[in-house]
């Protein structure tokens, strides 16, 4: 008789637990791209995702849980978006830019993605709250260097989302121009007052 390699078959089991679970919010993204968290059913999600209702259960105590690593999923992409380049930016207009431009692109070419973002920031939630706070910084940062005309942090944040929002449901409605990310991108910065970005010989984002 084989020998049984039990720890194989564990590593096998928790493989096949990862995939349900990634199939499970799998669903939970479309179905919350759809609709808001409050119109969402466990029915609904077990039927997409085409398990069990014991297999969500399993993985998820609620839908709120759920709608959790949905938005720890989003915010995966959107570090995949940005790192590690943004991070080699040390001109903070130079990373709102980069960031602005790289949010637009992926939804011009991801509508399920966008649907599913303008849901997150209608809403408070950790994946807004940290969008925010990243922008914040940015801004908290150029406003210290003198590089912007408004000087009010939040109500610049809130400029900034709301074009991005308002830009996004245009795409959604059909409304991608060619040049649509630049023109939004320098509504932005027009409306921040912002200084053009600083360019040194040799290195752009310096």
């Amino acid at each position: 008789m084989a020998k049984i390699d039990l720890a194989r078959r564990a590593e096998i089991g928790r493989q096949r637990r990862a995939r349900t679970r990634a199939q499970i919010v799998d669903a939970g993204m479309m179905l919350l791209a759809e609709r808001p968290l409050e119109a969402l059913t466990v029915d609904a999600v077990v039927e997409a995702a085409e398990v069990a209702k014991g297999t969500f259960y399993y993985h998820f105590q609620s839908m709120e849980e759920l709608a959790a690593a949905v938005g720890e999923r989003l915010g995966e992409t959107f570090d995949g978006l940005l790192a590690p380049a943004r991070l080699s930016m040390r001109d903070p207009i130079a990373r709102l830019c980069f960031a602005f431009k790289q949010f637009l692109e992926k939804a011009i070419a991801d509508p399920v993605w966008a649907r599913l973002v303008i849901q997150s920031a209608q809403a408070p939630s950790e994946f807004a709250g940290e969008v925010r706070a990243n922008l914040k910084r940015d801004l908290t940062e150029a406003s210290a260097q003198g590089r912007l005309m408004m000087h009010d942090v939040d109500l610049a944040a809130d400029i900034v989302l709301g074009i991005w929002v308002q830009v996004t449901r245009g795409i959604l409605q059909g409304r991608t121009a060619a040049d649509l990310v630049e023109r939004a991108l320098a509504a932005v910065l027009r409306a921040l007052g912002a200084a053009p970005v600083r360019q040194r010989k040799g290195n752009t984002n310096s």
